[in-house]
């Protein structure tokens, strides 16, 4: 997923105004089902199972940042290490009650700290950090 230039985000990632305010929490990418799932970055499993319906894969890297992936089945379990570009699953069909949230089948990635949720698309190198320009004049040294 590193290079995500050619990845084609179908729903972007929306914040929440509040911790628990509607939103969309990660970035959702033209996936159909059975489509091989690489790790966005090296880390080591921290969940692998059913969340609402679907199965998840948690890659956690860093000191507490979270990469999820879903609907992933994976043959992985917690603990595993991974290596960034590693396979480690395939967009699976999530159980008959889950309602998908894109026209067609797609692979939702998140990203989160023990803060909150961020842009998959800043770990992933495609957001730059936003700067302070200054106004003219009134620009303070």
């Amino acid at each position: 997923m590193s290079g995500a230039s050619h990845l084609d985000v179908i729903n972007q990632y929306e914040a929440p105004l509040t911790e628990y305010g509607a939103g969309h929490r990660g970035i959702d990418l033209e996936a159909p089902i059975g489509t091989q799932v690489i790790a966005p970055v090296s880390g080591e499993i921290s969940f692998s199972g059913q969340v609402g319906y679907r199965e998840s894969i948690t890659i956690l890297f860093g000191n507490s940042f979270r990469a999820s992936l879903e609907p992933v089945c994976s043959e992985l379990i917690e603990g595993t290490l991974v290596l960034a570009g590693e396979v480690i699953g395939a967009v699976c069909e999530p159980d008959l009650a889950y309602q998908w949230h894109c026209e067609f089948a797609c692979l939702h990635f998140g990203t989160r700290t023990d803060s909150g949720y961020f842009s998959p698309l800043a770990l992933l190198g495609v957001l730059t950090p936003s700067r302070l320009v200054p106004l003219g004049d009134q620009a303070l040294g």
